[in-house]
């Protein structure tokens, strides 16, 4: 392996490891602005997004110029192709978190029903979700990464269930049907998040093992 190939590498891995947590504190500030019901935190979630995006766009010309002027081999070739789509799952996390802010910037003003409640604790769970899936990355531990997937069950679970309870409050009463809207949103983009941590855990077990579980396949490359 030249040099030059190596540093290209590292680069890479660290500039990935840097969205990771950028993304992480997005997604925190997003959840937090929800609770509180902050404006300017949610304004900065909205600002930062330009800044993700930017990143993500110059992660990419990095691994695709590695890709073009270089020649990996086949643990090499894994963790860049993997790369290349932590890197896009990533920057869809932020997009969400964005959503979430503006949901967050909409519902500022106006007393929350106290269901909200199951969207901070929902959030709480996939916080931390991304956070160890960030970690398997880092650590390339695969058991950790397997773990973090099946805590996926438990953030459906979740939705489902501010879903519900949600859909009652609003027919007790019609007058926060527009709230209610909007709070199961906020849960559905965290539900999504939670699924893009899955694709991150995916991605390292296909990294260091070779292995794909994505759709429930389990075969060698």
């Amino acid at each position: 392996m030249s040099e030059k190939f190596q540093e290209m590498l590292e680069q890479i891995n660290k500039e990935i490891i840097f969205q990771a947590n950028e993304v992480e504190d997005t997604l925190f500030k997003s959840v937090k602005s929800f609770k509180i019901q902050n404006e300017k935190m949610a304004e900065i979630v909205k600002n930062s997004d330009r800044k993700i995006n930017f990143r993500e766009v110059e992660i990419e010309k990095k691994i695709l110029d590695l890709l073009a002027t270089q020649q990996p081999v086949a643990i090499d070739l894994r963790f860049i192709v993997g790369a290349l789509k932590m890197n896009n799952d990533l920057e869809r996390m932020a997009d969400h978190a964005k959503s979430i802010a503006k949901i967050a910037l909409l519902l500022s003003n106006e007393p929350m029903i106290s269901e909200a409640e199951s969207v901070i604790d929902l959030g709480k769970t996939t916080r931390l979700m991304v956070h160890d899936a960030v970690q398997s990355f880092i650590q390339r531990d695969s058991d950790l990464a397997k773990e973090v997937l099946e805590r996926d069950k438990i953030v459906d679970e979740k939705f489902a269930k501010i879903t519900e309870i949600v859909y009652t409050a609003v027919e007790a009463n019609p007058k926060k049907f527009k709230q209610g809207y909007e709070i199961i949103n906020a849960a559905k983009h965290l539900e999504r998040i939670a699924d893009l941590a899955t694709n991150l855990c995916e991605d390292v077990v296909f990294m260091n093992d070779a292995t794909i579980l994505r759709y429930g396949f389990n075969k060698q490359d």
